[in-house]
């Protein structure tokens, strides 16, 4: 079945699901917020997306794509989504889950033998991918610097050991499952267990099993210099040019997309209200990604709370929204939240390291859907 994604956003123009369609009233709020908050925090570019009753009723550009501000940024911008790559990377682990190919609760040290990270006081068999798709699997580093020099990168076992441009090595600092700690080296541990498991480059699954049935045909976590050459170029904190950076870990860290690209994958993850899905994922298993994983100790009073590669809230009107946030040293600034139930959603990628300021239209985007008071809320 085909993703209800309304096409004609070439141009970065708005787009509708058709003539008739009422333009969502929120969408005046992007229109004037986003040109002020790229004003005052410097942002050279930046896309927006709004889904509402599953579909992309709204996918528009803003700024500038390149360091010269010569190329327009539109819907179709290819731009780096940085930790946006974890849900992807749920969505590539929960697929081969449904194929056999591992399972949620296997220990990955089955797969990782020698096991690649340094010897410490906790039992490396007792981590699963469970455990590692939510961040409880008791393993440091939480995200990676990259590398100016694409000749440069590691191999994954490198990079798990130390070669990290400065980030130092992955490691065990508790017992699995025993609390929350956000770590992109737990989603390069398992990239390494799938690729081992599998004997298949883990980009080559994304496409696959995520991008290739979902019709995106705008993404990879490749991340190789030819398949960069036409991406937006960052931007640093002081809002000026910084070159590309390359990762080799590619689960927590590498998604290049578009708006409409990723819009696709977040109606795909919007379960109808007869049960059915319109992606790969079945309803069992996105409510397996959405629920909030159980910890041997109790959580910490206002700790994050993660499921499987995204986190989750709980709204003011009683509704659950799952998302991600993204940001890296390449100069981008990503981030999107839905609630699956009522299948609407927001989503924004940017350019600059300072488009952290646009988070404030995710916030306000919260608001209007629980219909609580943006002042209140989300100040400025």
């Amino acid at each position: 079945m085909a993703l209800a994604l309304a096409c004609g956003a070439a141009t970065g123009a708005p787009v509708s699901s058709g003539a008739d369609t009422p333009t969502p009233a929120f969408v005046a709020t992007i229109e004037s917020e986003v040109p002020a908050l790229m004003q005052s925090a410097k942002i050279q570019g930046a896309a927006v997306g709004l889904i509402v009753d599953g579909e992309l009723v709204y996918a528009k550009g803003f700024g500038f794509a390149d360091h010269a501000g010569k190329v327009p940024a539109t819907a179709e911008t290819v731009f780096l989504a940085a930790s946006l790559s974890k849900p992807i990377a749920a969505w590539v682990a929960m697929s081969l889950v449904e194929q056999g190919k591992i399972r949620l609760e296997q220990p990955v040290a089955e797969l990782l033998s020698p096991w690649p990270l340094a010897a410490s006081q906790f039992d490396p068999r007792a981590i699963t991918f469970r455990h590692l798709l939510s961040h409880t699997a008791g393993t440091t580093l939480g995200g990676y610097q990259g590398w100016l020099d694409f000749k440069e990168l590691p191999t994954l076992e490198e990079s798990l050991a130390g070669k990290t441009n400065g980030r130092g090595a992955v490691e065990l600092f508790a017992p699995a499952g025993a609390q929350f700690q956000y770590s992109g080296g737990g989603y390069t541990l398992m990239q390494l267990a799938i690729e081992r498991g599998t004997k298949r480059k883990y980009s080559e699954l994304a496409q696959e099993l995520v991008f290739g049935p979902l019709g995106m045909k705008h993404s990879s976590v490749a991340m190789t210099p030819p398949l960069l050459a036409g991406a937006a170029q960052g931007h640093g904190d002081d809002g000026s040019p910084v070159p590309m950076r390359y990762y080799v870990e590619q689960a927590p860290s590498t998604l290049s997309t578009t708006v409409e690209d990723f819009s696709r994958w977040m109606i795909a993850g919007m379960a109808n209200a007869d049960g059915t899905t319109i992606g790969p994922m079945s309803r069992q298993q996105l409510a397996q990604m959405f629920e909030p994983a159980k910890l041997s100790t109790e959580r910490a009073p206002g700790a994050a709370v993660y499921g499987l590669g995204h986190f989750i809230q709980r709204l003011s009107d009683g509704s659950t929204a799952v998302g991600h946030d993204g940001r890296n040293q390449a100069g981008f600034r990503a981030n999107f939240l839905m609630r699956p139930q009522q299948r609407d959603g927001i989503v924004f990628f940017s350019n600059s390291r300072t488009g952290l300021a646009l988070d404030r239209i995710i916030c306000l985007w919260t608001a209007d859907a629980a219909k609580a008071d943006p002042v209140a809320n989300c100040k400025k």
